[in-house]
C-alpha cells in the first residue's frame, strides 16, 4: 500500500467519517456529494453546518464527536472495534469493525469479515453488500466489485441508488467493460442528481473515439451550470471545470 502523507491521511478520514456520518443521520444526499467533491472545504462545511450544531445539543453525538478528536490514531479505533468484537460477536459488531477496516484501508480483512457476515438473516442484507462492493473497489478487484454491485442492484430492484449505481458503472469501466459502462452511465444520467455521472460518461466516450457524443454532453453540462443557481455551480464546480476544459481543448 502506498504511504500518504499525514496530512492526506487525516483529510481521508475526516471525509469518510463525515460521508458516513451524513448518511446514517438521514442528512439531504448533497452533503455526501460536497464532502467527496470538495473534501477539504467540504468536510469544514459540513463541521459548522450540520455536525457542530448536534454536538453542542446531542449527547450522543458529543460522545461521537470523541471520534473525530482521536482521529489522528486509526489503530486506536480499530482497537476499540476489535474489542467490541471480542466481547460480542454480533454480526452489528462484525459489520462496524469492517467499516473500520475500510475507513484504514485494510480491505482484505475488511472483505473477510464483510463475508463472515452473509449468514443467516444477513445473507441478503444490502449493508454488507454495499461494503463487499466498496472494499473490492477500492482494493483494485473490480471483478468482484462488480459481481456484487449487481447483485445489489438485483436486491434493490426499482429502489435503486444513485451512488452505487455510479460505482458499478464506474468498475465496468474500469475492468475494461467499455459497453457495460456506456449502458450503465446512459441509464445513470438520466436521474443522477448532479453532473459528475455525466462528465464521467462523456470523457469515456471520448477515449472511446467519438468526440462529437462527448462534445454534445459536456455542452449539456456548461448549459446546465449557466442556467442554474450559484449554489448549485459551486457543488458541481469540479465536474463543470473539466467540460469547460474538454471543450477548450476540442477542435473548432
Amino acid at each position: 500500500m502506498c504511504h500518504m502523507p499525514l496530512l492526506g491521511v487525516l483529510s481521508l478520514l475526516f471525509q469518510v467519517y463525515f460521508v458516513v456520518h451524513a448518511l446514517k443521520t438521514g442528512r439531504d444526499r448533497f452533503w455526501v456529494y460536497i464532502i467527496i467533491i470538495f473534501p477539504g472545504v467540504g468536510c469544514l462545511v459540513y463541521f459548522f453546518v450540520e455536525f457542530l450544531p448536534e454536538l453542542q445539543h446531542n449527547p450522543a453525538a458529543r460522545k461521537a464527536g470523541s471520534k473525530i478528536v482521536n482521529i489522528a490514531d486509526p489503530g486506536r479505533e480499530l482497537r476499540r472495534l476489535k474489542e467490541q468484537l471480542e466481547i460480542s460477536d454480533s454480526i452489528k459488531n462484525r459489520k462496524l469493525l469492517a467499516e473500520g477496516y475500510i475507513n484504514a484501508g485494510f480491505f482484505d480483512e475488511a472483505i473477510s469479515l464483510y463475508k463472515s457476515c452473509l449468514e443467516g438473516l444477513y445473507e441478503n442484507d444490502p449493508y454488507i453488500w454495499e461494503g463487499l462492493s466498496c472494499a473490492y473497489f477500492f482494493k483494485g478487484n473490480f471483478e468482484e466489485a462488480k459481481k456484487y454491485l449487481y447483485k445489489l442492484k438485483e436486491m434493490r430492484g426499482e429502489n435503486q441508488s444513485q451512488e452505487f449505481d455510479l460505482l458499478l458503472a464506474r468498475t465496468l469501466e474500469e475492468s475494461g467493460d467499455t459497453d457495460g459502462a456506456l449502458k450503465e452511465y446512459d441509464l445513470l444520467v438520466k436521474r443522477f442528481s448532479g453532473e459528475e455521472a455525466r462528465c464521467r460518461y462523456a470523457l469515456l466516450l471520448k477515449k472511446l473515439g467519438k468526440p462529437g457524443d462527448a462534445e454534445h454532453i459536456f455542452r449539456e453540462i456548461v448549459k446546465n451550470a449557466r442556467l442554474s443557481p450559484k449554489y448549485y455551480k459551486k457543488v458541481q464546480k469540479k465536474w463543470i471545470a473539466i467540460a469547460k476544459k474538454e471543450l477548450k481543448e476540442m477542435p473548432a
